[in-house]
Protein backbone atom coordinates (compact mmCIF):
# COMPACT_ATOMS: atom_id res chain seq x y z
CA UNK A 1 0.00 0.00 0.00
CA UNK A 2 2.83 2.38 0.92
CA UNK A 3 4.53 1.67 -2.42
CA UNK A 4 1.29 2.47 -4.31
CA UNK A 5 0.90 5.76 -2.41
CA UNK A 6 4.51 6.65 -3.16
CA UNK A 7 4.00 5.96 -6.88
CA UNK A 8 0.85 8.10 -6.96
CA UNK A 9 2.69 10.88 -5.14
CA UNK A 10 5.52 10.81 -7.68
CA UNK A 11 2.99 10.84 -10.55
CA UNK A 12 1.21 13.90 -9.09
CA UNK A 13 4.55 15.65 -8.59
CA UNK A 14 5.57 14.86 -12.15
CA UNK A 15 2.34 16.31 -13.59
CA UNK A 16 2.70 19.45 -11.48
CA UNK A 17 6.33 19.94 -12.49
CA UNK A 18 5.38 19.59 -16.16
CA UNK A 19 3.38 22.79 -15.88
CA UNK A 20 6.17 24.57 -13.96
CA UNK A 21 8.86 23.58 -16.45
CA UNK A 22 6.70 24.45 -19.46
CA UNK A 23 6.07 27.94 -18.12
CA UNK A 24 9.71 28.45 -17.19
CA UNK A 25 10.97 27.35 -20.58
CA UNK A 26 9.00 29.98 -22.47
CA UNK A 27 11.63 32.60 -21.70
CA UNK A 28 14.60 30.49 -22.88
CA UNK A 29 16.03 30.55 -26.40
CA UNK A 30 15.99 26.89 -27.39
CA UNK A 31 18.30 25.06 -29.79
CA UNK A 32 17.67 21.89 -31.83
CA UNK A 33 18.08 19.48 -28.89
CA UNK A 34 15.45 21.39 -26.91
CA UNK A 35 12.91 21.38 -29.72
CA UNK A 36 13.48 18.08 -31.52
CA UNK A 37 10.40 16.05 -32.43
CA UNK A 38 12.46 12.88 -31.99
CA UNK A 39 12.30 13.33 -28.20
CA UNK A 40 10.36 10.74 -26.20
CA UNK A 41 6.62 11.36 -25.83
CA UNK A 42 4.94 9.35 -23.07
CA UNK A 43 2.30 11.97 -22.29
CA UNK A 44 4.11 13.36 -19.25
CA UNK A 45 6.74 15.62 -20.81
CA UNK A 46 6.49 19.43 -20.60
CA UNK A 47 5.86 20.00 -24.33
CA UNK A 48 2.53 18.31 -25.14
CA UNK A 49 3.82 15.16 -23.47
CA UNK A 50 7.25 15.28 -25.13
CA UNK A 51 10.47 15.29 -23.04
CA UNK A 52 12.65 18.15 -24.24
CA UNK A 53 13.34 21.71 -23.18
CA UNK A 54 15.87 24.39 -22.29
CA UNK A 55 16.74 25.99 -18.95
CA UNK A 56 18.58 29.15 -17.91
CA UNK A 57 21.40 29.05 -15.37
CA UNK A 58 22.19 32.13 -13.31
CA UNK A 59 24.24 32.50 -10.15
CA UNK A 60 26.46 35.05 -8.43
CA UNK A 61 28.39 37.17 -8.22
CA UNK A 62 29.58 35.61 -4.95
CA UNK A 63 30.61 38.27 -2.38
CA UNK A 64 34.38 38.60 -1.84
CA UNK A 65 35.11 36.04 -4.58
CA UNK A 66 33.30 37.43 -7.63
CA UNK A 67 32.36 33.98 -8.98
CA UNK A 68 29.49 34.21 -11.47
CA UNK A 69 27.77 31.98 -14.02
CA UNK A 70 25.13 32.62 -16.69
CA UNK A 71 24.41 29.92 -19.24
CA UNK A 72 21.70 27.95 -21.01
CA UNK A 73 21.35 24.17 -21.11
CA UNK A 74 19.27 22.25 -23.65
CA UNK A 75 18.07 18.75 -22.79
CA UNK A 76 16.01 15.88 -24.14
CA UNK A 77 15.17 12.24 -23.45
CA UNK A 78 14.96 9.80 -26.36
CA UNK A 79 13.22 6.45 -26.66
CA UNK A 80 14.91 3.48 -28.38
CA UNK A 81 16.24 4.33 -31.84
CA UNK A 82 15.21 7.99 -31.73
CA UNK A 83 18.54 9.49 -30.63
CA UNK A 84 20.25 8.13 -33.74
CA UNK A 85 17.59 9.88 -35.83
CA UNK A 86 18.37 13.12 -33.98
CA UNK A 87 22.12 12.74 -34.58
CA UNK A 88 21.49 12.10 -38.27
CA UNK A 89 19.18 15.12 -38.52
CA UNK A 90 21.96 17.35 -37.15
CA UNK A 91 24.66 15.80 -39.36
CA UNK A 92 26.52 14.58 -36.27
CA UNK A 93 28.51 11.55 -37.44
CA UNK A 94 28.22 9.60 -34.18
CA UNK A 95 26.29 6.57 -32.95
CA UNK A 96 23.61 6.11 -30.29
CA UNK A 97 25.37 4.20 -27.46
CA UNK A 98 22.18 3.05 -25.69
CA UNK A 99 21.13 -0.59 -25.40
CA UNK A 100 17.80 -1.92 -26.77
CA UNK A 101 14.87 -0.78 -24.65
CA UNK A 102 16.79 2.03 -22.93
CA UNK A 103 15.98 5.73 -22.70
CA UNK A 104 18.96 7.99 -23.37
CA UNK A 105 19.15 11.28 -21.44
CA UNK A 106 21.02 14.08 -23.20
CA UNK A 107 22.18 17.53 -22.00
CA UNK A 108 24.19 20.27 -23.67
CA UNK A 109 25.46 23.64 -22.52
CA UNK A 110 24.50 25.69 -25.56
CA UNK A 111 25.36 29.22 -24.44
CA UNK A 112 27.65 30.82 -21.85
CA UNK A 113 27.37 34.57 -21.33
CA UNK A 114 29.24 34.75 -18.00
CA UNK A 115 31.59 32.34 -16.23
CA UNK A 116 34.17 33.41 -13.68
CA UNK A 117 36.02 31.19 -13.19
CA UNK A 118 35.15 28.91 -16.11
CA UNK A 119 32.32 26.35 -15.74
CA UNK A 120 33.70 23.33 -13.88
CA UNK A 121 30.72 21.00 -13.30
CA UNK A 122 27.33 20.00 -14.65
CA UNK A 123 25.28 17.56 -12.55
CA UNK A 124 21.85 15.99 -13.01
CA UNK A 125 20.00 14.61 -10.00
CA UNK A 126 19.07 10.93 -9.97
CA UNK A 127 17.67 8.99 -6.99
CA UNK A 128 19.74 6.04 -5.73
CA UNK A 129 16.88 3.65 -6.50
CA UNK A 130 16.25 4.88 -10.04
CA UNK A 131 17.41 2.51 -12.76
CA UNK A 132 20.80 2.84 -14.39
CA UNK A 133 21.59 1.71 -17.93
CA UNK A 134 24.79 0.64 -19.66
CA UNK A 135 25.98 4.26 -20.16
CA UNK A 136 26.80 6.60 -17.26
CA UNK A 137 28.52 9.97 -16.86
CA UNK A 138 31.06 11.17 -17.91
CA UNK A 139 30.22 9.68 -21.33
CA UNK A 140 29.79 12.40 -23.94
CA UNK A 141 29.23 12.61 -27.68
CA UNK A 142 31.16 15.23 -29.68
CA UNK A 143 29.18 17.40 -32.07
CA UNK A 144 32.11 18.75 -34.07
CA UNK A 145 31.30 22.38 -33.27
CA UNK A 146 34.25 24.79 -33.19
CA UNK A 147 33.07 26.15 -29.82
CA UNK A 148 32.76 22.70 -28.21
CA UNK A 149 34.44 21.80 -24.91
CA UNK A 150 34.59 18.14 -23.81
CA UNK A 151 34.46 17.11 -20.13
CA UNK A 152 37.61 15.49 -18.73
CA UNK A 153 35.89 13.36 -16.06
CA UNK A 154 32.88 12.76 -13.82
CA UNK A 155 30.69 9.80 -12.98
CA UNK A 156 27.67 8.39 -11.17
CA UNK A 157 27.74 9.82 -7.64
CA UNK A 158 24.73 7.76 -6.47
CA UNK A 159 22.53 10.87 -6.20
CA UNK A 160 23.63 12.58 -9.44
CA UNK A 161 25.35 12.14 -12.77
CA UNK A 162 28.30 14.53 -13.02
CA UNK A 163 30.53 15.86 -15.79
CA UNK A 164 33.70 17.82 -14.89
CA UNK A 165 35.26 20.60 -16.94
CA UNK A 166 38.00 23.23 -16.40
CA UNK A 167 40.96 20.87 -16.39
CA UNK A 168 44.32 22.63 -16.66
CA UNK A 169 45.20 20.50 -19.71
CA UNK A 170 42.02 21.40 -21.63
CA UNK A 171 40.54 24.71 -22.82
CA UNK A 172 38.13 26.23 -20.25
CA UNK A 173 34.37 26.17 -20.78
CA UNK A 174 33.80 29.90 -20.71
CA UNK A 175 31.97 32.70 -22.51
CA UNK A 176 31.14 31.77 -26.10
CA UNK A 177 31.71 28.05 -25.61
CA UNK A 178 29.35 25.07 -25.76
CA UNK A 179 29.68 21.55 -24.42
CA UNK A 180 29.55 18.21 -26.17
CA UNK A 181 26.38 16.14 -25.74
CA UNK A 182 26.44 14.80 -22.18
CA UNK A 183 24.62 11.46 -22.00
CA UNK A 184 23.60 8.54 -19.83
CA UNK A 185 21.02 5.78 -20.24
CA UNK A 186 18.35 4.04 -18.19
CA UNK A 187 15.65 1.42 -18.72
CA UNK A 188 13.36 3.73 -16.72
CA UNK A 189 10.99 6.40 -18.05
CA UNK A 190 11.63 10.11 -17.35
CA UNK A 191 10.55 12.33 -14.51
CA UNK A 192 11.93 15.69 -13.37
CA UNK A 193 15.03 16.23 -11.26
CA UNK A 194 17.42 19.09 -10.59
CA UNK A 195 20.23 20.27 -12.85
CA UNK A 196 23.21 22.18 -11.49
CA UNK A 197 25.91 24.07 -13.38
CA UNK A 198 28.73 25.64 -11.38
CA UNK A 199 31.55 28.07 -12.04
CA UNK A 200 33.60 28.03 -8.85
CA UNK A 201 31.20 28.90 -6.03
CA UNK A 202 28.51 30.28 -8.37
CA UNK A 203 25.48 28.18 -9.29
CA UNK A 204 21.72 28.55 -9.79
CA UNK A 205 19.36 28.91 -6.85
CA UNK A 206 16.91 27.31 -7.16
CA UNK A 207 18.21 24.69 -9.56
CA UNK A 208 16.10 24.25 -12.73
CA UNK A 209 14.37 20.97 -13.57
CA UNK A 210 15.23 18.59 -16.41
CA UNK A 211 14.47 14.99 -17.40
CA UNK A 212 16.02 12.23 -15.30
CA UNK A 213 15.07 8.57 -14.74
CA UNK A 214 12.07 7.72 -12.54
CA UNK A 215 11.17 4.44 -10.83
CA UNK A 216 8.96 3.35 -13.78
CA UNK A 217 10.18 0.94 -16.43
CA UNK A 218 9.96 2.54 -19.88
CA UNK A 219 7.35 0.89 -22.08
CA UNK A 220 6.68 2.91 -25.22
CA UNK A 221 6.22 6.30 -26.85
CA UNK A 222 2.75 7.61 -27.58
CA UNK A 223 2.21 7.19 -31.36
CA UNK A 224 2.45 10.36 -33.42
CA UNK A 225 -0.95 11.78 -34.55
CA UNK A 226 -0.05 11.04 -38.17
CA UNK A 227 0.62 7.40 -37.30
CA UNK A 228 -2.70 7.16 -35.50
CA UNK A 229 -4.55 8.66 -38.49
CA UNK A 230 -2.81 6.27 -40.89
CA UNK A 231 -3.74 3.36 -38.65
CA UNK A 232 -7.36 4.44 -38.48
CA UNK A 233 -7.45 4.93 -42.26
CA UNK A 234 -6.07 1.41 -42.71
CA UNK A 235 -8.72 -0.04 -40.42
CA UNK A 236 -11.45 1.84 -42.29
CA UNK A 237 -10.24 0.53 -45.67
CA UNK A 238 -10.21 -3.04 -44.34
CA UNK A 239 -13.77 -2.64 -43.06
CA UNK A 240 -14.94 -1.33 -46.45
CA UNK A 241 -13.26 -4.25 -48.27
CA UNK A 242 -14.81 -6.79 -45.90
CA UNK A 243 -18.21 -5.11 -46.25
CA UNK A 244 -18.07 -5.32 -50.05
CA UNK A 245 -16.99 -8.96 -49.95
CA UNK A 246 -19.88 -9.78 -47.62
CA UNK A 247 -22.40 -8.01 -49.86
CA UNK A 248 -21.17 -9.91 -52.95
CA UNK A 249 -21.49 -13.26 -51.24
Amino acid sequence: MAQKVNSLSRLFTRITLCAVVALGSLQVMAGPLATTNFALNDGFGPDAGRWHGSVSISGGPIPFFGDVVAAEVDWAAFGPGKFQLYLNSQSIAQFDPSAPGEVIYVYQITSVTAASPAIDTLTVGIDPGDGRGIISAPVNIPTGAATEITPFGGGDNNTSMAWFFNNSELPPLGVGNTSSLLVFTSPFAPEFDFLQVNAGLAGPSPSPLVASPSDRIFQNDIPEPSSILLGLAGVQIMLVIRSRKSSRS
